[in-house]
């Protein structure tokens, strides 16, 4: 028999934002070893195979993501594909005009992240943040260039990434590059004439255009190799040859009980499963998101799946 997995869910009492939300996982995650993921995505069940099988044979990188693709609806309406630079230099390179990551496809060491001060708030940006402050703290970065998680989108995303809020959020980011020498004032005031121009100016219409023309087109059979049963039969079955690691992930009372139900099924069949998986509830949610919770609670380790709340 498998071994089950620590499903382990934290109550907030009221919302208070992604950033503190995994602030919070992150306080309770047990080992050194987490990956991200989101509460709308579906991750490949080879993901943490190819991740982990990426640090073992290079233990100096203190973070590894992926690309993903990207779907509108049922999983295999393949849209596009966010490809994201694969080594440390490109990386670090890249991370100067944009971020560089796929949030939702990282898997980090702990102790670097706190090393860097941990999540904090920082409207829609609380990655980009991070990752800039662990570069400063001299994290080592790498991205595998295989399609490790099938992200849900829509013309919502485009709407909220635009418009003078997260302007400002992103201007305030290329100011506190520029501060601590990252950037200089030429690249700082490129950086943000083009932002201005694509999340101020221009109409969400058109910025769904342009946010497509970010992606690269994808045949969209790609999901039918990539879901190949044979891997799906490999569940588990090297576990112990793997270190232990933890999924910090959160779910609110907006968020779609059907595909957070979808994103924590293919968190369980992954070909290496994590050892836990530490969800946040970040405010009040409705009996529908909670009886997923329940549902995958009753599979949890024993005493795994005893919620409990958190004072912030």
């Amino acid at each position: 028999m498998e071994d089950a997995i620590a499903i382990r869910p934290i109550y907030i009492e009221q919302n208070q934002g992604l950033g503190n939300a995994l602030r919070v996982a992150l306080d309770n995650c047990k080992y050194e070893l987490v990956a991200r993921m989101d509460s709308d995505d579906v991750s490949q069940p080879y993901r943490f195979q190819k991740q982990l099988d990426f640090l073992r044979a290079n233990p100096y990188v203190d973070m590894v993501g992926g690309n993903i693709t990207e779907f509108i609806g049922e999983e295999v309406n393949i849209i596009g594909q966010r490809q994201v630079p694969e080594t440390d230099a490109e990386i670090k390179q890249y991370m100067k005009k944009r971020c560089a990551f796929n949030h939702m496809a990282v898997l980090y060491k702990k102790s670097m992240v706190s090393k860097a001060g941990g999540y904090k708030d920082w409207f829609w940006n609380e990655d980009y943040y991070l990752w800039i402050r662990m570069m400063l703290s001299g994290a080592v970065f790498a991205n595998i260039q295989d399609n490790i998680v099938n992200v849900r989108v829509g013309k919502e995303m485009s709407a909220r990434r635009g418009g003078m809020r997260y302007f400002k959020s992103e201007a305030a980011l290329q100011k506190f590059m520029v501060e601590n020498k990252l950037i200089g004032y030429v690249q700082y005031i490129y950086n943000n004439a083009i932002r201005f121009a694509g999340e101020v100016l221009v109409p969400n219409s058109l910025r769904t255009k342009l946010f497509r023309f970010t992606r690269k087109r994808v045949d969209p059979n790609i999901l039918e190799v990539e879901n190949d049963k044979a891997l799906r039969e490999q569940i588990s079955q090297n576990r112990e040859e793997y270190p232990s690691f933890s999924v910090a992930m959160s779910v609110y009372g907006k968020d779609n009980p059907e595909w957070f139900d979808r994103a924590m099924d293919s968190l369980m069949n992954q070909t290496v499963r994590p050892n836990e998986i530490v969800l946040v509830v970040d405010g009040p949610i409705p009996d529908s998101i909670q009886s997923v919770i329940d549902k995958y609670s009753l599979m949890s380790k024993p005493g795994g799946g005893i919620p409990h709340s958190y004072k912030t």
